[in-house]
């Protein structure tokens, strides 16, 4: 019976499957395709099983997305399967931000047997090379077909994905030649299923997280480098660990700030809790205001760099000692190439850094006298914002950084879309992401996938409010066409500004008007309402902040998803905070 190459794809594909769910993978997305059928029948008896969840996408790239989201908010592998051809190229959008955001994702694609490679044969291309440049490995079962492949290359090839992911998570591809005939008869199936069950579905398999070691004499080197006796800053990045890490990152960031006093900047996503001790607010303004007022000779830096232009002038010109500590990351992430790099985390390196101390130096220290000095400032600064916030209740987007935190639920999470949005919650925010989980893509800091990806964390951590443009809304609506994507616990707040509005704060003053517009805005004329009505979603336009206030609780009381737009005019938009900042940094 198992003799068949029907049966022989079906009870392979069940294996390697079975495997992935061993080593953590708990979501699984199943794209349209014929050459694919084995996997997606897989997928689907192990669904009846209660082993994974499955969710299907006509679009390869949300799909891509959507994986990537859920495997963000749940700290766990997820995996999409695709067939041949151009439905791979689908996929490198998502594994490139996977591959720089370190998130660990697979992609199984389907593939025709060596003997039709090369030779004109349908949707036969090069895929097993589409997404080497960014994945950590591509692998492949046997390349004459999945039904030649033995038991033990399915469980090596297995083995090779969970140690790799211990060490550097990121996107891993599969592909998978496939020989006909691609379908199973019911009774085949029956048979296949009772041996798979009978044989390897309950089996012990061994699988060994590989344990980091760090190097001691880097570690040496760079610690010996601070002097706790002395002031310093710690700067905290986006975070790129895992979700299932952060209670650890911060236990390990708040030992750090109670031995050395120092004051804590820390980005919207970098995953701080609001409660840490010495948390500077409006830290990016008190940057811009007092740079040359901030007197220390030692900076540590954690994770990548935020996207402040103030931050990185005030990196480029401190010409004082920098350790950057990266989770699990082995490349370089310091563009101004200033600093001493240890990749082994702020765990690894804090847990060492304490052994390495005296009994005396190991005691809680107070504030430091700079951490006192720009605490205040970003209160003083604060006070200012409050003024101005205030005065109207004319909606910018300036003051949705700002007040948005604030009313959207504290433990509610939000995502924040690239471009306008994660700069604005930067220098607008006051901290008040860090009451949640807080995200936003910015391995590759590109816009694609933004909807999917959304609607990826809201399978996981909802209810999630996604905060983004008109353009990078459109520019993913195929996000919808996941299964079952519009019954997700999702609110968009929809700003549209009618355009890239970054734009406008690059290039206006060298540009006219239709030359912005044509080049860089390019504004779209779209009925919103009907566009959320195609897709079967609610929707609501608003124009103050008390109607916004309403508006997010009506949308948390219905449980799906929800669009609610609010417009803006880039013009009062940029006046406004020009104004605002001038007043704060003259003031």
């Amino acid at each position: 019976m198992t003799s068949s190459i029907e049966c022989k794809n079906f009870l392979k594909s069940l294996q390697l499957l079975n495997l992935l769910v061993k080593i953590g993978v708990q979501n699984l997305i199943i794209c349209p395709g014929s050459r694919s059928a084995p996997l997606a029948i897989a997928a689907g008896e192990l669904s009846k099983l209660g082993l994974v969840n499955i969710f299907n996408s006509i679009d390869e790239r949300s799909a891509g997305f959507h994986s990537l989201g859920i495997s963000a908010a749940s700290g766990n592998l997820s995996l999409v399967i695709t067939t041949s051809g151009t439905a791979v190229s689908n996929l490198l959008p998502a594994a490139v931000e996977a591959d720089r955001s370190c998130k660990g994702l697979i992609f199984i694609t389907a593939d025709r047997p060596l003997r039709l490679k090369d030779c004109g044969a349908n949707q036969t291309v090069n895929q097993e090379e589409f997404l080497s440049s960014v994945c950590r490995r591509v692998l492949s079962t046997n390349l004459n077909g999945l039904h030649e492949t033995e038991d033990n290359e399915i469980l090596n090839l297995v083995r090779i994905i969970e140690e790799q992911i211990s060490i550097f998570p990121g996107p891993f591809h599969v592909n998978i030649p496939i020989d006909k005939p691609l379908d199973i008869s019911f009774l085949n199936k029956k048979n296949v299923l009772e041996i798979f069950k009978k044989i390897y579905l309950k089996k012990k398999y061994v699988f060994h997280e590989v344990e980091i070691k760090s190097h001691e004499n880097k570690f040496l080197e760079i610690s010996k480098s601070l002097n706790l006796d002395e002031s310093g800053i710690i700067l905290v990045g986006p975070y790129q660990g895992s979700i299932n890490d952060l209670s650890s990152f911060n236990k390990s960031l708040e030992k750090l700030q109670e031995i050395t006093g120092w004051p804590v900047f820390a980005d919207p996503i970098s995953g701080v809790y609001s409660d840490l001790r010495g948390l500077v607010m409006n830290w990016e303004l008190v940057l811009r205001k007092n740079k040359n007022l901030i007197n220390c000779h030692q900076l540590l830096r954690l994770g990548p760099m935020s996207s402040s232009i103030d931050l990185e002038k005030f990196l480029t010109t401190f010409e004082g000692v920098q350790i950057l500590i990266k989770e699990k990351n082995h490349r370089k992430l310091d563009p101004i190439k200033k600093s001493f790099e240890y990749e082994f985390g702020l765990k690894d390196f804090v847990d060492r850094f304490l052994g390495e101390l005296s009994i005396n130096k190991k005691n809680n220290k107070s504030l430091s006298p700079l951490a006192l000095h720009l605490i205040v400032a970003g209160e003083q600064i604060k006070e200012i914002l409050k003024e101005k916030i205030n005065s109207n209740n004319q909606i910018t987007e300036y003051k949705i950084a700002n007040l948005v935190p604030k009313i959207w639920p504290a433990k509610n999470p939000i995502m924040l879309s690239a471009s306008s949005p994660i700069r604005d919650w930067l220098t607008f925010s006051e901290n008040s992401t860090l009451t949640r989980n807080c995200f936003s893509f910015r391995g590759a800091s590109g816009i694609d996938g933004t909807l999917s990806l959304a609607l990826g964390i809201s399978r996981i951590k909802n209810p999630l409010l996604l905060v983004t443009g008109d353009l990078a809304f459109v520019h993913d609506i195929n996000g919808w066409l996941v299964e079952n994507s519009v019954d997700l616990n999702l609110t968009i707040l929809l700003i549209n500004n009618n355009g890239g509005n970054i734009f406008n704060r690059i290039y206006k003053n060298n540009l006219k008007d239709d030359e912005l517009k044509k080049l860089f805005l390019m504004p779209k004329e779209i009925n919103w309402a009907k566009l959320a009505d195609g897709y079967q979603v609610k929707f609501k336009s608003v124009t103050n902040f008390k109607k916004l206030r309403e508006a997010f609780e009506w949308s948390i009381s219905i449980r799906k998803s929800v669009i609610i737009k609010v417009d803006i005019d880039p013009e009062n938009e940029i006046s406004e905070k020009n104004a605002l900042l001038e007043k704060i940094i003259g003031s």
